[in-house]
């Protein structure tokens, strides 16, 4: 509890670096003028964004990669060892590695799309703001599907066969089974694996700093990467703790409403049921 209490007084203070100690409280003032501030705002509002887009996208990809392999095929246990791969990969090499591969000049993605037409020139990808944020997110996805492929994977091989044998008795085709029986009982998985990966989203720190260090223009900035700016580049400690508590609370809001939402579409599974 300690360093969170501390960060909390620091939250409403200023913080004498020379002497390693509070100056003054100065109430709401660290958070006023965090609010007051244009590109602080734009930065809360691309966080969030950000840690959707992960989340959402994560899980889709997670689910369709677990029904694949939750199917009997030759091979099936080697693609399972291959999907567990990008998890084994540390965050900071990863980046590097998206680095490369989208490198202007000898990354394989522009040279891939050249060589198909698709493109007339090469492209500096991490050059715009939002083409690079999107980069960072492919990056974050990729490296969060394996945990979410095992968990959605444990949770199609844990249903009762018996019920899905019945709906194909009963003449229930692959969409109407798809619709009233597996969604049903995947959502209690699906909506807590989606609350986790976004938390994480909105810590995502290794590959934004390998990447772009928040660039371009700032572009790439999330409210964990402004905390490390405020901290670490600008010294202002208690701008710096104000604002990793608002991330705290943007992103308690955001759970609660998702949980919200997970009482919803569960109360209209069971009715549809």
């Amino acid at each position: 509890m300690y360093p969170a209490l501390f960060t909390l007084a620091l939250s409403f203070a200023e913080f004498n670096m020379v002497r390693l100690s509070i100056e003054r409280f100065v109430g709401f003032g660290n958070f006023s003028s965090l609010l007051a501030n244009p590109q602080f705002v734009a930065t809360a509002v691309r966080t969030i964004y950000f840690g959707l887009l992960v989340a959402f996208a994560t899980a889709t990809l997670g689910f369709l990669i677990a029904l694949l392999l939750n199917e009997p095929f030759r091979g099936r246990g080697l693609v399972r060892v291959f999907v567990v791969l990008p998890w084994a990969v540390p965050p900071v090499v990863a980046g590097v590695l998206w680095g490369q591969m989208f490198h202007a000049d000898v990354g394989f993605i522009n040279a891939i799309l050249y060589r198909l037409g698709l493109i007339d020139s090469y492209r500096i990808w991490l050059g715009d703001a939002t083409t690079a944020l999107h980069v960072i997110a492919l990056a974050e996805i990729w490296k969060a599907i394996p945990f979410m492929v095992l968990f959605f994977l444990a949770g199609l091989q844990s249903l009762p066969g018996q019920v899905f044998e019945a709906a194909e008795v009963d003449g229930a085709n692959v969409f109407q089974r798809f619709r009233y029986i597996l969604m049903p009982l995947m959502v209690p998985v699906a909506i807590p694996l989606m609350l986790i990966q976004f938390v994480w989203a909105m810590k995502a720190f290794d590959t934004i700093f390998v990447l772009t260090r928040g660039g371009p223009g700032g572009g790439t900035t999330t409210l964990n990467y402004f905390v490390y700016q405020e901290a670490f580049q600008s010294f202002n400690l208690g701008r710096a703790s104000a604002s990793a508590y608002v991330l705290l609370l943007i992103t308690l809001v955001v759970v609660i409403v998702m949980l919200a939402i997970r009482r919803l579409v569960s109360r209209h599974w069971e009715g549809a049921s």
